[in-house]
């Protein structure tokens, strides 16, 4: 057919720039004034996380460690789909201020889900396949008319977002 597009979709992902690793810490997902790193990975904040992990419940099953970079907070965020969810859900959040004040967040009903979930982790992590999560990255980002205000909620992501890369997956 003349003018039809025949390169499809996953030609058009292949082309679609990643956003990169946190350049002072070479991990972890850098946005919004924060840090965003795997809790395997903490130990790049150094002293400053130990001392706020101090004021933390010794259970508390956290696996993201978030640095606010304006005022050195921490939040120590629990996600249990981290491993097996493409974009996986925010759970329970405990901030740790610099002088030791706590405050603990419950998840919402409609939670927070978290986007390029690679970039937490560096590429020798075994708990996924980092190159498949790049993929997924590359496809959702390849997609037009996607209101990215909203990609943060579950809601919208799982009714407006996963429906599109899942049909023009298979076009």
């Amino acid at each position: 057919m003349a003018g039809c597009d025949r390169s499809g979709p996953g030609n058009a992902a292949r082309n679609v720039p990643l956003p990169k690793r946190s350049k002072r810490y070479g991990v972890g997902k850098e946005i919004g004034g924060a840090v965003y790193v795997h809790r395997k990975y903490e130990r790049v904040f150094g002293l400053a996380l130990e001392a706020a992990r101090r004021y933390l419940p010794p259970d508390f099953p956290y696996t993201v460690v978030k640095l606010n970079l304006a005022n050195e907070s921490f939040s120590f965020i629990e996600v249990a789909d981290f491993d097996t969810a493409s974009e996986p859900t925010i759970g329970t959040v405990i901030v740790v201020k610099t002088d030791g004040s706590c405050r603990r967040m419950r998840p919402l009903i409609d939670p927070f889900i978290y986007h390029h979930k690679w970039l937490f982790v560096a590429d020798d992590y075994d708990g996924f396949d980092v190159e498949e999560s790049k993929a997924r990255s590359r496809a959702w980002m390849a997609l037009t008319d996607i209101d990215r205000t909203r990609i943060g909620k579950r809601s919208y992501w799982q009714s407006k977002v996963v429906p599109r890369l899942h049909s023009e997956a298979t076009m």
